[in-house]
């Protein structure tokens, strides 16, 4: 099997077809680069005869394998309907002068937790995902140190990828970044504990329990005037609901 120019290797090769077997839809690959996109890799949905999968040349054959993983991880997701969050058509939102601002917290909220199900199934296959994680920890040592995290948008949109970020890197990764954010930010990384430590206790390796993941940072981080959570025929947009849904689905 070569995909973009590199002959993939039978382990992997093997996982490749056993993950895509059942998908409705047949798999293409393409450069990422090429299409003058950013990151390792995306997938596109909308054509309706094949997901075409968007990928990072220059990667090393372990990277690139792995990467092609994620991204078909991803996929397997969307046909086992996990969950997914969308933006409101509030005024915060409509009002905001940087028109991606709200779409990437959004887009962080969601691809969060799906990540978090997605790096621990790629670690269950034997691959390393020190990829991922040690480009989270670059990120999170560049951060703007200007940066207003008294903002609750702000602070909810670092949060969020930090909780991840903790869930998957190794302990010095997280020592490194928990220091670093900490000294900078007034004990930041520390005061997420409890969160961190409540998204594990639900875990994320279901739809269900993804989908309660989702509803606790929008709520912890009181985000239901911009964004709200969907699983299934299941839509939940206000703190009420979601207190509700929680009391019916102990």
């Amino acid at each position: 099997m070569n995909i973009l120019g590199y002959e993939i290797s039978q382990k992997t090769e093997k996982e490749i077809l056993e993950i895509t077997k059942d998908f409705k839809k047949a798999v293409d690959y393409d450069d990422i680069t090429a299409l003058g996109l950013g990151g390792y890799g995306a997938v596109y949905y909308k054509d309706s005869k094949k997901y075409i999968v968007l990928l990072k040349l220059g990667l090393s054959q372990e990277d690139f394998e792995t990467n092609i993983l994620c991204e078909l991880n991803h996929i397997r997701q969307t046909e086992e309907k996990y969950p997914y969050t969308e933006l409101k058509k509030s005024d915060i939102v409509k009002n905001e002068t940087n028109p991606m601002f709200f779409d990437y917290l959004n887009h962080s909220l969601c691809s969060s937790i799906l990540d978090l199900d997605v790096m621990k199934r790629l670690e269950a296959l034997g691959h390393s995902i020190k990829l991922y994680t040690g480009n989270r920890l670059n990120q999170i040592l560049k951060i703007d140190l200007k940066s207003n995290m008294d903002d609750k948008y702000n602070y909810a949109s670092f949060s969020i990828q930090y909780i991840m970020f903790v869930q998957t890197a190794q302990n010095d990764e997280i020592k490194t970044a928990q220091e670093f954010l900490d000294k900078n930010f007034n004990g930041i990384a520390s005061s997420l504990t409890p969160i961190i430590e409540k998204i594990k206790k639900i875990g994320y390796h279901t739809p269900e329990n993804a989908f309660k993941c989702m509803l606790t940072l929008i709520d912890t981080f009181n985000l239901w005037d911009v964004c709200y959570a969907v699983f299934r025929d299941t839509s939940v947009k206000t703190r009420k609901s979601c207190q509700r849904y929680f009391e019916e689905n102990k």
